[in-house]
């Protein structure tokens, strides 16, 4: 396993890494609106934070009916990928995400919401352990009061869901099972699971590789220097699956099994670790594989439909 685990990060750097002089074409350039054909539209923007001391930037997606109605909808606040940000959902090289959510809206297959991506950076949406910037916060507190003061969106619990993918994964389902008073149900795609208990646990011949330490001086940032194992399992999914009060959550996980992180530390073992955890405790739950299918963006345009489904039949 510790063996595994050092190899999760070169995976989870090298490949990031290699195509970084290239980042640009992960994030969109324009910050125009995007008019979809059946009456939806997706908005850049910002705000003023105080948890992350500057703009906060989101983009926002408004269904069909949006301009035309004065109907308030569900919300689901969706958590992108290390190394992505605000813009990359609407990326065509991952497939036409916010086309297809159109279509569905407007052919009555998915109930009309609104979708809030927000810039989480690469702060794993946890506070940083020495206070400095809180981004737990903007998710839970800032971004949601800021949207329902500025968009027709319904407010409380029975109307609020949270998803992701990757980091984002790991991001919504911690942030649910830490705050399940204030969503309905969280739905993520590739979550970021780690399947042992200590991210610093790999050989010592290995802590000197460019990848280990780029990695490491992320979760030092955010979990503390030295690292407060007690503060990452405060932020566990793993450990929060086990202990943490989750009756009337819903709760939706799913990956590929050609994962590039499956191959390499087996992403899939932690996931169905995390899904035996929430079976021990008889919490309802969807747990998905896909054979043959990737990591990331392309997994999520290929089942978005069911975890958009998912969440509407659980959102008021």
């Amino acid at each position: 396993m510790r063996t595994s685990f050092l190899l999760l990060f070169v995976a989870l750097i090298l490949v990031p890494v290699a195509g970084f002089t290239q980042r640009d074409a992960w994030l969109r350039q324009s910050s125009e609106p995007i008019d979809l054909p059946g009456g939806s539209r997706v908005e850049f923007t910002s705000f003023e934070s105080d948890s992350i001391h500057g703009p906060a930037q989101f983009s926002v997606f408004t269904p069909p009916s949006y301009a035309t109605s004065e109907t308030s909808y569900p919300v689901v606040y969706f958590l992108h990928g290390l190394f992505n940000d605000h813009t990359s959902w609407t990326i065509d090289r991952h497939g036409d995400i916010p086309r297809l959510l159109d279509e569905r809206m407007t052919s009555g297959q998915l109930a009309e919401m609104v979708l809030v991506f927000p810039d989480g950076g690469r702060s794993f949406y946890t506070n940083y352990h020495d206070g400095t910037m809180k981004y737990e916060d903007l998710i839970v507190d800032e971004l949601p009061g800021h949207i329902e003061r500025n968009f027709r969106v319904k407010p409380g619990r029975a109307s609020r869901g949270i998803a992701g993918t990757s980091m984002g994964g790991y991001g919504a389902l911690k942030i649910a099972m830490r705050f399940p008073e204030r969503y309905q149900a969280v739905a993520v795609h590739s979550p970021i699971v780690f399947p042992i208990e200590n991210p610093f646990d790999v050989p010592p011949e290995a802590r000197s590789g460019r990848f280990y330490q780029y990695l490491s001086s992320i979760f030092l940032r955010v979990y503390g220097e030295p690292f407060d194992q007690t503060y990452y399992d405060e932020n566990n999914p793993l450990v929060l699956a086990k202990s943490a009060p989750l009756d009337g959550l819903g709760v939706y996980f799913d990956y590929g099994t050609a994962d590039r992180y499956n191959a390499s530390v087996g992403l899939g073992q932690g996931l169905r670790m995390l899904d035996q955890a929430l079976s021990s405790r008889e919490i309802e739950h969807t747990f998905g594989e896909h054979e043959g299918e990737p990591h990331g963006w392309e997994l999520v345009y290929t089942h978005i439909a069911e975890s958009m489904d998912f969440l509407a039949s659980r959102l008021r």
